[in-house]
């Protein structure tokens, strides 16, 4: 077995960090890939990018054996990272008779790192309420956890104490078969609302705007006529389709907290259908979001706009 270190990321690696992202995903039969240029572009260009949060182990040739990315994120609403939101962005190991060793070591020093800037609690791989890197070129979006292939993960997190706490699901809408709900409230609805398309669509949020600084942004809100009011916004993404080592043909939707009152839920179901029927007309392919399994009023209004089911993940979390 080669004897290897740790050290934090230079400039020079990104050729070694795109194989070792490949070679870890093949074992799962995963298409996700990281090229050099999507590293410099997606990942290292972000402005809360540290290079003491990103971890190789290298042999004393410096041949890169594996890495894990890890630092502080924010819950997407605009504030700023705190250690509440401490999480494992991502880990790449190379298949190896040592994986599992090279795995635990890399996972011992991210949390230690953590633990010395104060973090408490650690999540990984990302959730849809926090997720800085990697969201459109990790499996799930980076959004879900850990995907439910991805076994040599989900063995190396459970081996370092890190617990299973909140599955995921990814839902999927073909929008060639899209077929808006139609019945007599909604009828009702589109009498006395209107459904716009933002045309300033970049975020006022600092934190949103970076992580999805490598995408495109599209949000729709829907308008009261009377009194005109705005009473809901829901935003789209999906990778610029300049970057073509990754897919942008599938759009993804960030889901707000769906309304708990039955005729507020019918208009945000009337504003989910009017923007997806929009994407239809702009030949967009298929719309993807992600959704606990503890999430039923969403998943409920999902499966309702014709969604399924097409990949299960899992959240894990471990105190430090």
């Amino acid at each position: 077995m080669a004897v290897w270190t740790i050290r934090s990321f230079l400039n020079t690696d990104t050729p070694q960090l795109s194989k070792l992202w490949l070679d870890h995903h093949s074992a799962f039969r995963s298409n996700s890939t990281c090229s050099v240029s999507v590293w410099d572009q997606c990942v290292l260009s972000k402005p809360f990018f540290d290079r003491d949060y990103l971890a190789l182990a290298v042999t004393n040739d410096n041949e890169a054996l594996g890495f894990i990315h890890f630092g502080f994120a924010s819950n997407l609403t605009g504030n700023r990272a705190s250690d509440a939101n401490t999480i494992l962005h991502s880990i790449c190991i190379s298949q190896s008779k040592d994986e599992d060793n090279i795995a635990a070591g890399l996972l011992r020093h991210a949390q230690h790192t953590l633990k010395l800037q104060g973090a408490t609690h650690i999540t990984a791989l990302g959730t849809t309420e926090r997720s800085a890197f990697y969201l459109g070129i990790g499996d799930g979006d980076n959004l879900m956890g850990v995907v439910a292939r991805d076994a040599r993960t989900q063995r190396w997190l459970a081996h370092a104490g890190f617990l299973p706490t909140r599955p995921m699901e990814c839902w999927e809408l073909d929008l060639s078969s899209f077929r808006p709900p139609m019945d007599r409230l909604q009828i009702a609805i589109r009498r006395t609302c209107t459904v716009g398309r933002l045309l300033d669509e970049d975020s006022n949020q600092w934190w949103l705007s970076s992580v999805l600084g490598h995408c495109e942004q599209v949000r729709f809100n829907l308008v009261l006529r009377s009194p005109p009011k705005v009473e809901n916004e829901i935003m789209f993404w999906y990778p610029d389709s300049t970057i073509s080592e990754i897919d942008s043909s599938v759009v993804r939707l960030w889901l707000p907290t769906v309304p708990a009152s039955e005729e507020a839920r019918e208009r945000f179901i009337y504003l989910m259908a009017e923007s997806l029927r929009q994407l239809q007309q702009e030949r967009k392919y298929a719309v993807r979001t992600y959704a606990s399994a503890d999430q039923q009023p969403t998943i409920t209004l999902l499966l309702r706009l014709g969604f399924r089911s097409t990949e299960h993940g899992m959240v894990f979390t471990k105190n430090v």
